[in-house]
């Protein structure tokens, strides 16, 4: 049987990525997502649907990254954004690759 996914909303993914960058640069924080994913996605603001497993938190790029092109991109709806890794990390699990390529 396939599981359920759920695509967050433009909003939801903004808050989504303020998250994931708060998870990136606070190991506790981190910890706390992965023991308690619904409770923390609650405090950040996101009603996720009980039964659809939660997004793991991708791997933290390499080099430097500012907060605004992260929300930005995870606003967009281009297919290289940072939704689509979030999306197909939640519908693939951690092997996804942190970055997805342009499709053109």
């Amino acid at each position: 049987m396939a599981e359920s996914i759920y695509i967050l909303g433009d909003e939801d993914r903004k808050k989504f990525a303020r998250l994931v960058a708060s998870a990136w640069e606070d190991a506790e924080l981190r910890g706390r997502y992965e023991s308690d994913p619904r409770g923390l996605l609650s405090q950040y603001g996101i009603a996720y649907p009980e039964g659809v497993p939660t997004p793991p938190l991708p791997p933290k790029p390499e080099g430097e990254f500012d907060i605004t092109d992260l929300e930005s991109a995870a606003g967009s709806s281009a297919p290289s954004s940072v939704s689509t890794v979030l999306t197909l990390t939640s519908m693939t699990g951690p092997s996804v690759p942190s970055t997805v390529g342009d499709p053109t």
